[in-house]
């Protein structure tokens, strides 16, 4: 198993990431203060546009969006009989929210919005949209760069990567997450993409090319009837949007 220089930078620059906000969270540097400049100065940014950009995007993060994206991109990796990436994106894709829930019950952060959820998603770090979203989006991208060459692939990338990003901020923009939340979701979810990008095969992948396309359109023809439900809900539970 080769590893690449470039993957070792990312699973450091990941694990630094995660673990220096864990420390920060663990009172081993001003942490809080970092937030709160971030979170306080949120509120004047907001408006009507916003606010709905911003629950759409989120809604890209929902578990039960992120589940049919699961469920539709290994059954294409299935259909196309790459075995190992099939296995592969399934075990991480189940064990991560695993791993975030039992980070949110043993460092029992509060959220900024008080009684937004309930049992252990009241917890706020890291974020479960923004770890679970990066890894499931970062993975169609790693599937994208290795079936499609040169620029198509660098550009589905590209958009997945910003997508990632942008579920994040929307975490924070709703009230739902502090920044360092979000951030130590996208490291936790970089430290995990980078051990995929060294396990997989990408001999095996070719064959699944034909497949992703129908990924993409699927996905993109699902979220606008997946939102008809999902943003009523979201309007009510993101109060933090009331108080304006």
């Amino acid at each position: 198993m080769h590893v690449s220089r470039t993957q070792w930078l990312c699973a450091g620059l990941s694990l630094i990431l995660f673990a220096g906000l864990a420390l920060g969270e663990a009172g081993l540097w001003p942490l809080d203060a970092f937030d709160r400049a971030i979170t306080d100065a949120i509120p004047a940014l907001r408006s009507e546009v916003l606010n709905l950009l911003m629950l759409a995007v989120t809604a890209l993060g929902d578990s039960r969006f992120l589940i049919f994206v699961s469920v539709v991109t290994i059954g294409a990796l299935l259909i196309a009989k790459a075995w190992r990436e099939a296995i592969l994106f399934g075990v991480t894709f189940s064990l991560m929210p695993l791993i975030v829930k039992v980070l949110k019950v043993t460092i029992a952060r509060p959220r900024p919005t008080v009684d937004l959820y309930g049992g252990v998603e009241s917890f706020s770090f890291p974020s479960g949209h923004a770890t679970n979203s990066a890894l499931i989006y970062g993975a169609l991208a790693l599937l994208s760069l290795a079936v499609f060459r040169k620029l198509p692939g660098r550009l589905i990338a590209a958009a997945f990567a910003l997508l990632a990003i942008m579920i994040a901020l929307s975490r924070v923009y709703l009230g739902a997450h502090w920044p360092s939340d979000t951030l130590a979701g996208l490291g936790l979810a970089g430290l995990m993409l980078t051990i995929i990008s060294i396990r997989h095969e990408e001999a095996r992948l070719p064959d699944a090319a034909k497949f992703v396309p129908f990924v993409l359109i699927l996905i993109t023809a699902a979220f606008p009837l997946y939102l008809l439900v999902a943003l009523p809900e979201a309007r009510d539970l993101y109060t933090a949007l009331h108080s304006e």
